[in-house]
């Protein structure tokens, strides 16, 4: 029985299984011209082929050769399913016309579909949180090969993700596993929202039991060494670390921050926070008469607030370098004082709010649940579950002495 339709590329002029044998001039001049499907249908009437019109679907808007021919492929793949169904030219005119979509519903590659999801997450998270889908995206594609890559979507099915979190695991950590995994599924869940997959079964994987990392606390001594050696060293530094244990400030926050987010006249800061676009918190006097002595509100609004000579200043580089290049300042003065890798610029964080915890606990008499409303308002917290569960992380809430309750003693 004869074929009822035939389907073939046109790849501007050249056969791309001799790619790698062109020149870098004729691959560039295939390149700049159309590519698309060419069909033809066998009339029923006649029992001849005859040529259809050619289908481009967006094609051409890709500018390698291995983009073209991914498209092409599921576009045949798309094509053929439709003809195979029933559907004739005539049925199919419309949709080759006016709606590419309906070729794309099946044509999604795994590279492509990973790639479209990540160009929507750019309009929805952060730098920082579309750094770790970039990269992960990057990971896990690497690890399936490129062959795989050109694979429709709908390939990766849930062992596949666990080999390479399997595979993440042994190179790394259980953490960076679970970042893995977040990420990943956070693209997935945009390609389950857009309806190019039918569901996200990365959100099933389980997580990982991984230790968390918290920066220790300053004894009052080291509180005191620490920050003596940072006024020496590095005036932009301190006034970081100001703001980290003053305001209670991530220290990627403080970096964030702009002359505009700082309202000295009411003593306001607004700033973009871990868990919202942007919170307002009151500047402490300690901190406020100290900006406003510098006259930081006569800088330009976009200026940087913190910059590397701890005044305002243009410092155009990324929050996440910005923090990093404090960083490395830091561990070189932690370093000379013999504080090892427990200790981090949370650590004055940490400390901080320890203190005034246990301040409303025994100068206050405040009671355990008293100094959790007390400092709520204070350190940002959006309930107080997420703070009693912070103070139960740094160990804040150390009972008095016991020694007399106990009625035997050795």
């Amino acid at each position: 029985m004869k074929k009822k339709y035939s389907i073939g590329f046109y790849t501007g002029g050249v056969k791309v299984d001799n790619w790698k044998n062109l020149s870098e001039e004729q691959k560039k001049e295939a390149l700049s011209e159309d590519w698309y499907l060419r069909w033809s249908y066998r009339n029923p009437d006649t029992g001849k082929l005859e040529r259809q019109t050619n289908f481009k679907g967006g094609v051409n808007y890709f500018k390698t050769k291995t983009e073209r021919i991914d498209f092409l492929n599921q576009s045949k793949r798309a094509l053929k399913q439709l003809l195979d169904s029933g559907y004739t030219p005539q049925d199919l005119k419309s949709k080759l016309e006016d709606s590419k979509e309906n070729f794309q519903e099946v044509a999604y590659s795994v590279k492509k579909a990973l790639d479209f999801a990540y160009d929507i997450a750019k309009n929805l998270v952060g730098d920082s949180t579309l750094k770790g889908y970039r990269s992960y995206k990057n990971k896990f594609l690497d690890f399936i090969g490129e062959e795989n890559q050109l694979k429709e979507i709908t390939w990766v099915d849930k062992k596949i993700v666990l080999k390479f979190l399997n595979h993440v695991l042994n190179e790394t950590s259980p953490r960076t596993r679970n970042n893995a995994r977040t990420d990943l599924s956070a693209l997935f869940g945009i390609l389950e929202k857009q309806e190019i997959i039918e569901e996200n079964f990365i959100k099933s994987i389980h997580k990982e039991d991984a230790k968390s990392k918290t920066d220790r606390r300053f004894t009052d001594k080291q509180l005191l060494e620490i920050t003596n050696a940072v006024r020496k060293n590095n005036i932009a530094l301190l006034l970081v670390l100001k703001f980290v244990s003053y305001n209670f400030l991530r220290p990627i926050e403080v970096c964030r921050l702009k002359v505009k987010d700082v309202d000295l006249d009411q003593g306001l800061l607004f700033f973009k926070a871990k868990n919202k676009p942007t919170k307002v918190k009151r500047i402490p006097s300690v901190l406020l008469e100290e900006l406003r002595s510098g006259n930081f509100n006569t800088y330009p609004g976009d200026y940087s607030l913190v910059s590397m000579n701890g005044k305002p200043g243009v410092w155009q580089i990324k929050p996440e370098s910005k923090r990093d290049y404090f960083t490395k300042i830091f561990k070189e003065i932690k370093d000379e004082l013999g504080l090892d890798s427990k200790f981090g610029m949370y650590s004055f964080r940490h400390s901080y709010i320890t203190n005034l915890f246990r301040y409303l606990r025994t100068t206050k008499d405040l009671s355990y649940n008293q100094a959790v409303d007390a400092l709520m308002p204070i350190t940002g917290h959006d309930s107080k579950e997420g703070l009693k569960n912070y103070l139960h992380k740094i160990d804040a809430d150390i009972p008095k002495d016991w020694s007399g309750m106990i009625e035997i003693v050795f």
